[in-house]
């Protein structure tokens, strides 16, 4: 197997025909070297973790494909878990950089290089930065460490005795062992190896070059090496590589950290010799620099060239603060040349003022440091500060589309996912001003755009790993491989951080790479379609619905719910596809009527299956009693232990809110009632609900009657659904004001995030417009009881008039005619008098009857 870290190359190699990882000497990072007074070895860099951390199985992914966010191992071709995390991956073309990077003998191959962090030891110490290289994005060749860490000791306590500083004369003597060329008894073959493997990007001239033996060094650079990267009290992180035009190097860019110089554990550990098995050394997050290096090859060594602070304008960061840098990304602007006619324009992207804003700052034209150093750098066209429209974003990865600059970020919590938010600007650096004396407040110009989370997908669905987009399917971006910018093909790089026993990400961590599409109209989606081929045609291009996808459907029809769609997707149409629509978006959408959002994914195996899609459903039926105004609930018992969960939650239409009836110890209910009380009455036949935690093992339902007692319906000891789907219980309808509904919860409890009532008003009997008068009149001394009913309904009616002097009959009385009789009583007085007047007709194929009963007042004729 070849060696871990890349060691000199001198002189340009002839690659065999086959593809191999390059066989390269062993560093530092494998073998530690002690410097005191006098030299001596140490022991390995692998015994310095209490706990070196222990790799999962590794599972290769398919062949020509990007493995799904599983949980399993990437493994490179060799088979070994690939370790490449925090990083980017970019393109290079062979021909222009003068090299044969896949050993085939020619340079025609357009190559992908995948730089990122070494994370065997999980941090303890550092391993340094690794480096594969790939054909297409799947099958990757592993190159080693090119960037090292190492844990030679060169450091010294400052005459004052509150700081760190290199000690030359430990440097000299680490060159000294380099520049042997046999053990002796002060250096073993192993720590000749190791020193010259750490000096050698450093040498400037050779005395004696194929025997390795150095005449001068960049003195600068390999002192600041010595320091910034030893693995014991460095951080090196999320580091990301650029090719430069005008200088022909790679170029890793990074975020470099440590301890303060000045930090009393780590003069305590100088003091007291460096020992690489103490980890006390104070806090390795508080340098807060970029570091630099560069290669004229991609398989390294990379040389360590500058660690800086970036920019800031004075008296806007706290102090002591200023230029700080951590999490990062490096975005280079393809065929944009404003810093230089040659290199393209490249930028930092950094969070600062203790990761509470983004900054963003051009580099310079050979990409190993800022254009402008410090505070020297003019705000609003070297740099940018705060400027993002939220705080506390990190972990930022930018791309470029149809002159647009998009950047993802995280949030901050530690190694934890957080959801990601996505933002665009017209330009990297934008006119933002200096904010004097408040750390809260934003510039009033040059906010980046919001867009909110890109990533989609139905949390539930299964064969693609974690689907739950809240957290970016759990990972914090890294980088957005430009697979053709032109085309608009973008791919998101994620790590899944996964901590060992020390507290930090391990190699135990995974990648989360998915497809990124940008519409027309801006918007950048991030899938997890599970595992996914780099070379399709159709991933990175938004579905566009031939027509919108809203449907009508109705309450009773969710399980025979399948609609059929069109949409074309970069010009191209599918026809008649279907979906499989997530189980919680169809629950909840069809718990009652309203218009409601799907979230699904294409179903089948065609070139689409498995790509997301929403829509919009109008569920028709019967309302929701629990909901309507008026309405109150009650339960015999809630949780009011560790939190309250009162009835009410379960009718609130907010589906992260219950009612419990948990309790502790002893408290537990063996059956509980819950009621539903409603303003009026409705017409009642099914409970839609959603139970989470706990047993239940029948449910009963019962309504209150017109005398107010409660009554059985049909539905008795119900069987619920499995614990998170939706049941539902049906029963004969009925019209009431009220239902109560038991729960068996035998030894246990329930927890119901969401019941609804289906209700609908009671049909009233249908009813006749007659408009009826009677009164007395006299005619001639004697009293006559008159009757008139008018026909005011827009059929016709057959009357009856009804009197104590008798009755008259008029059939088909037309709509806006009348019926009218005038009955004698043969007196001249008449006390008050009944009267009845009855229409009736047929309605809808129905008789129907309506009477009106009338009273005249008492009267005397003559």
């Amino acid at each position: 197997m070849p060696d871990d870290v890349a060691g000199p190359r001198p002189h340009p190699i002839t690659r065999s025909a086959r593809p191999r990882r390059r066989l390269v000497p062993t560093l530092a990072a494998a073998t530690a070297l002690a410097l005191g007074g006098s030299l001596a070895a140490v022991g390995p860099a692998t015994a310095a973790p209490t706990a070196a951390p222990t790799a999962a199985a590794a599972e290769p992914a398919a062949s020509g494909t990007v493995p799904a966010p599983d949980g399993t191992a990437w493994t490179d071709v060799d088979g070994n878990p690939i370790k490449a995390h925090g990083g980017s991956v970019v393109t290079v073309h062979e021909a222009e950089v003068g090299l044969d990077i896949t050993g085939d003998g020619d340079t025609d191959d357009d190559v992908w290089l995948w730089y990122g962090e070494d994370k065997t030891h999980a941090t303890r110490p550092v391993d340094g930065v690794r480096g594969y290289w790939s054909t297409d994005l799947t099958t990757w060749h592993d190159m080693g460490r090119v960037l090292p860490s190492h844990q030679h000791f060169t450091l010294r306590v400052n005459g004052a005795g509150n700081a760190v500083e290199v000690d030359p004369a430990k440097l000299d003597a680490l060159k000294d062992v380099a520049n042997k060329t046999a053990p002796d008894a002060q250096s073993t073959q192993q720590d000749i190896d190791a020193a010259k493997a750490f000096v050698a990007p450093y040498v400037e001239t050779w005395a004696d070059e194929a025997a390795g033996v150095a005449a001068t060094y960049d003195e600068a650079a390999l002192a600041n090496a010595s320091y910034r990267l030893n693995g014991n009290i460095n951080i090196m992180e999320r580091p990301k590589m650029l090719w430069n035009a005008k200088t022909k190097k790679f170029v890793i860019i990074y975020h470099a950290d440590g301890p303060l110089a000045d930090n009393a554990d780590l003069v305590r550990w100088v003091r007291d010799g460096g020992d690489p098995a103490d980890q006390n050394v104070g806090s390795r997050y508080s340098r807060a620099e970029i570091g630099f290096a560069t290669s004229d090859t991609p398989w390294g060594p990379f040389k360590l060239v500058n660690t800086t602070k970036m920019n800031w304008a004075p008296g806007v960061p706290n102090a002591g603060r200023e230029g700080d840098s951590r999490d990062m990304t490096i975005f280079q602007d393809t065929d944009v040349h404003t810093v230089d006619p040659v290199a393209d324009d490249a930028y930092a992207v950094y969070s600062s003022e203790m990761n509470k804003w983004m900054y963003v700052s051009r580099l310079n034209a050979e990409y190993t440091g800022p254009l402008a150093e410090g505070d020297d750098a003019v705000l609003g066209e070297d740099f940018s500060n705060r400027v993002l429209p939220d705080y506390s974003r990190e972990a930022s990865s930018v791309f470029k589309h149809d002159g647009w600059y998009y950047m993802l970020t995280s949030g901050t919590d530690g190694w934890a996912s957080t959801p990601v938010v996505a933002y665009r600007s017209r330009s990297m650096i934008t006119p933002t001003e200096a904010v004097v004396g408040d750390n809260d407040r934003h510039p009033a110009n040059g906010q980046w755009e919001r867009l909110g989370n890109p990533c989609v997908g139905d949390p539930a669905r299964t064969g693609v790993g974690t689907a739950d987009p809240v957290e970016c399917f759990d990972s914090q971006p890294t980088f957005v491989i430009a697979l053709d910018q032109e085309a608009g093909r973008f791919a998101y790089m994620g790590d899944r951080w996964i901590t060992e026993s020390n507290g930090s990400a391990g190699e135990r961590s995974r990648y989360v790479w998915a497809p990124i599409q940008v519409g027309d109209d801006g918007a950048v989606t991030v899938e997890n379609v599970g595992a996914w081929d780099p070379a399709s045609t159709t991933l990175f291009r938004p579905l566009e619905p031939v027509t919108p996808l809203e449907f009508t459907s109705h309450v009773d029809d969710r399980d025979a719910f399948a609609p059929t769609f069109d949409v074309t997707v970069d010009g191209d149409r599918y026809d008649d596809l279907t979906a499989d629509w997530s189980t919680a978006s169809l629950d909840a959408a069809f718990a009652t009527r309203g218009t409601h959002t799907l979230v699904g994914h294409v179903a089948g195996d065609g070139p689409l299956a498995g790509r997301y899609v929403t829509a919009t459903v109008h569920v028709d039926g019967p309302v929701d009693v629990c909901r309507e105004p008026g309405t109150t609930v009650s339960a015999s018992f809630h949780q009011t232990e560790w939190g309250t969960m009162p009835a009410a939650n379960a009718c609130d239409g907010d589906a992260s809110t219950a009612w419990s009836t948990w309790a502790g110890g002893t408290g537990k209910k063996d059956r509980v009632s819950f009621t539903v009380e409603a303003a009026q009455p409705w017409q009642l036949d099914a409970v839609r609900l959603t139970n989470t935690e706990g047993t239940i093992t029948g449910i009963t339902v019962e309504h209150r009657d017109a005398d107010g007692a409660w009554a059985p319906t049909s539905a008795t000891a119900v069987a619920p659904a499995a614990n998170g789907t939706l049941t539902t219980v049906r029963f004969d309808a009925v019209t009431s004001d009220a239902l109560r509904l038991t729960f068996d919860t035998p030894g246990s409890y329930l927890k119901i995030s969401e019941l609804t009532v289906a209700g609908t008003a009671p049909v009233a009997e249908p009813g006749l417009a007659v408009v009826a008068e009677a009164q007395v009149r006299c005619l001639a001394g004697r009293a006559y009881v008159a009757v008139r009913a008018t026909n005011d309904d827009d059929v016709p009616l057959d009357v009856t008039l009804t009197t104590p002097f008798g009755a008259r009959t008029v059939a088909g009385v037309a709509p806006g005619a009348n019926a009218y009789q005038a009955f004698a009583t043969r007196t001249t007085a008449v006390d008050e008098a009944a009267v009845t007047v009855t229409a009736s007709a047929v309605v809808d194929g129905r008789t129907v009857t309506a009477e009106q009963d009338l009273t005249t007042s008492a009267a005397t004729c003559g």
